[in-house]
């Protein structure tokens, strides 16, 4: 068993632009970049979300410097702290817009209307408009919000937590590690899309479990040059070193981190996997080991020296 925690809870500076075009199709744009980890789809799901739109309506468009406003870098874990919260401030403004053109529209007031599936409907339910029949009536009059994520709270420290479990078999005749079972459970505030959590983890328990039992460079003594600088000496796990994954994300919402209630969830997964594995090894052999990977000559050296 191991654990963890991570700074994810993200911070300024993060500036997005949420824009409702004439057809009703909504922009998200944002200068952050989508590294295969599922940003698009989150900032869409926040987008659409505090509009009360179809999320299939909202595009997002990141990483475009003639467009985009800035956003930060994308890395440690910070795209859905840092610039889910600006979208959330950029699609209120817009979505206020829209309904003081709906209230216009309506004669009423625009406390008197909600936003549903890319509708806006009186409280009362007696009267509605969709976005494109506002939007329509508009004309070439352009609605659209601009957000910024606000600062940190002070003396708060924006943790993501996380444990780990690991089952093993050690054949101590070869010394060869076989993790059986992974079971993770890890704390990241709301989360927005519990499909790509699920992802996160598991792949980040792969990465662990790479770093545990076969990943490691091997430097050349007098050039300093990788001596394993390909995929065919440099081993990483393949899908038959695999175990059984059990990934949970603890149910909750962090307001204190920010409006949008998320912390980051990419690489803390990674973090516990190798400890958590080290030491049920250790658990299973009676000797710690406390170099990484668990290759095994060095089980051997281990069970040798008792």
């Amino acid at each position: 068993m191991a654990a963890c925690i991570w700074a994810a809870g993200g911070g300024p500076p993060a500036y997005a632009t949420v824009r409702l075009n004439s057809d009703a199709t909504i922009d998200v744009l944002s200068g952050t970049q989508d590294l295969g980890t599922g940003s698009r789809t989150i900032l869409a799901q926040v987008a659409a979300e505090s509009l009360g739109a179809t999320l299939a309506d909202v595009r997002v468009v990141l990483g475009d410097t003639e467009r985009t406003p800035y956003a930060g870098n994308s890395w440690g874990s910070m795209t859905t702290a840092s610039v889910g919260p600006a979208v959330r401030v950029a699609a209120e403004e817009a979505r206020h817009r829209l309904l003081e053109a709906a209230g216009q529209l309506l004669e009423c007031h625009v406390d008197d209307l909600i936003t549903r599936d890319s509708t806006i409907v009186t409280r009362d339910g007696a009267r509605r408009l969709t976005f494109a029949e506002v939007t329509k009536k508009l004309g070439n009059v352009m609605i659209m919000g601009q957000g910024s994520r606000g600062p940190n709270p002070d003396n708060v420290a924006l943790m993501s937590f996380g444990v780990q479990f690991a089952e093993v078999e050690v054949d101590v005749e070869s010394g060869v590690v076989r993790v059986v079972r992974l079971t993770a459970a890890h704390d990241a505030g709301r989360i927005i899309n519990p499909l790509l959590a699920e992802s996160q983890l598991e792949g980040g328990i792969l990465q662990g479990l790479g770093y545990a039992l076969f990943e490691e460079r091997q430097l050349d003594g007098a050039t300093g040059r990788p001596v394993n600088a390909s995929l065919h000496s440099y081993k990483i796990p393949t899908m038959a070193d695999v175990p059984l994954i059990e990934a949970f994300c603890v149910p909750g919402s962090d307001t204190v981190a920010n409006h949008v209630g998320a912390r980051g969830l990419a690489e803390p997964p990674i973090i516990p996997t190798a400890p958590a594995i080290a030491n049920a090894v250790a658990n299973a052999l009676g000797v710690e080991l406390c170099e990484l990977p668990l290759t095994p000559w060095r089980v051997l050296e281990a069970l040798r020296r008792g």
